[in-house]
């Protein structure tokens, strides 16, 4: 039984390799990476995502914003794909991001709930089976939903005004549940259709430690990193099929805000994601990948008497899993909003995402992400 189960297992990675299969270049292997970013941190291209109380990456950042928050945040995508005999369009709808904090004393707080690889595709294609003499044809779809979450649960503490340090531990929840389905025209009497419905639930966890601090006048420079734990597959409930380790990460950022009401800011970061590697089959097209972002966000025009923060930004990274010895690459050119609401006490971010992939493969990938964030602070 455990034998069977992890063949089912490795023909689904193996299968998830290909992007003729799913149709798309993003969602290889065990799902996309969105980065955990925060409406805001996206529309800088990611390059505040160090610096943002709302993106689960730096828990040094939560020294951002004195009142109790509660965020949420919906991220539809529509990605078009070409390539020799194919174009096709998906939309993905993703509830990427919830987080809540607060603040006692000088330390601040937070729970966060985010899509750390989001594994959620559709496929449907035309086949011809040969059964004895005859040539059938048939439909067949694949669907898979679900992925790997990061809860996280956050502490920093302000030292002084040039200094805070933050920790978090993290648990990584998830699910996946693959369709794999067959079936024959109506008037193929003599056959059945067929499908096949497997789930696939993981569990992992790890600590990360962060850095926010001012060396000099204006310029902030930011630092987080992620050390990780054990990671498991379970076919189910039960039967483990895949033992590896949560990636580690690091990432490292710096903001200048000298020009009244502007932030330009740099990030870099790299993650491991190779330590995933014997949760799949040997085959498993994974990569290590690093990434690098620049932007700003400076005031624009006044809404109720506040101005508007207007964003901008650049994003260029690898994505972990390829096809083959082929990488998958990723640019986005990016631009966003912040439009302050009820005095404050509200604030809804908008951003919008241009997302160019590539693996030299012969195959291209489009994508525009929609992001949609409001921030809502009670007291």
């Amino acid at each position: 039984m455990i034998r069977t189960t992890r063949t089912i297992a490795v023909a689904l990675c193996c299968a998830a390799g290909a992007a003729q299969a799913q149709g798309s270049l993003s969602v290889q292997g065990y799902g996309y990476p969105g980065g955990e970013l925060s409406t805001r941190a996206l529309g800088t291209g990611g390059s505040m995502a160090d610096f943002d109380a709302n993106s689960p990456l730096n828990p040094a950042a939560l020294l951002v914003g004195t009142r109790a928050t509660v965020y949420v945040q919906y991220d539809p995508e529509f990605r078009w794909i070409t390539a020799p005999g194919l174009n096709a369009s998906t939309i993905t709808a993703r509830f990427p991001l919830f987080v809540i904090s607060g603040k006692v004393g000088a330390a601040r707080l937070s729970l966060s709930y985010a899509n750390f690889l989001d594994r959620t595709w559709t496929n449907t294609y035309s086949d011809t089976q040969v059964i004895g003499t005859l040539h059938v044809p048939s439909t067949v779809t694949a669907v898979s939903s679900g992925g790997i979450a990061d809860v996280r649960a956050a502490m920093s503490y302000t030292f002084s005004p040039k200094l805070t340090l933050g920790v978090a531990v993290h648990v990584f929840p998830g699910e996946n549940r693959v369709l794999y389905g067959r079936a024959y025209p109506a008037d193929s009497t003599s056959f059945g259709a067929f499908s096949q419905t497997n789930t696939f639930n993981f569990s992992g966890s790890a600590v990360s430690l962060g850095l926010f601090a001012t060396p000099f006048s204006h310029v902030n420079i930011g630092l987080s990193g992620r050390y990780g734990f054990s990671m498991h597959e379970h076919q189910g409930d039960s039967t483990t099929i895949g033992d590896a380790n949560v990636p580690n990460r690091f990432s490292a950022s710096v903001a200048y805000d000298g020009f009244p009401g502007t932030i330009l800011s740099a990030r870099y970061g790299t993650e491991k994601w190779s330590a995933m590697r014997s949760l799949g089959s040997p085959g498993l097209s994974i990569f290590d990948a690093n990434e690098f972002s620049a932007g700003l966000e400076t005031p624009g025009p006044k809404f109720n008497a506040i101005p508007l923060a207007l964003r901008a930004g650049y994003r260029a990274r690898q994505l972990p899993f390829g096809i083959g010895a082929n990488q998958v690459r990723e640019t986005e050119v990016t631009g966003g909003v912040g439009i302050p609401l009820s005095q404050g006490r509200a604030a809804l971010d908008m951003s919008i995402a241009h997302a160019v992939r590539s693996a030299n493969v012969g195959m291209a990938e489009t994508g525009w992400i929609l992001s949609f964030g409001i921030a809502i602070k009670p007291y």
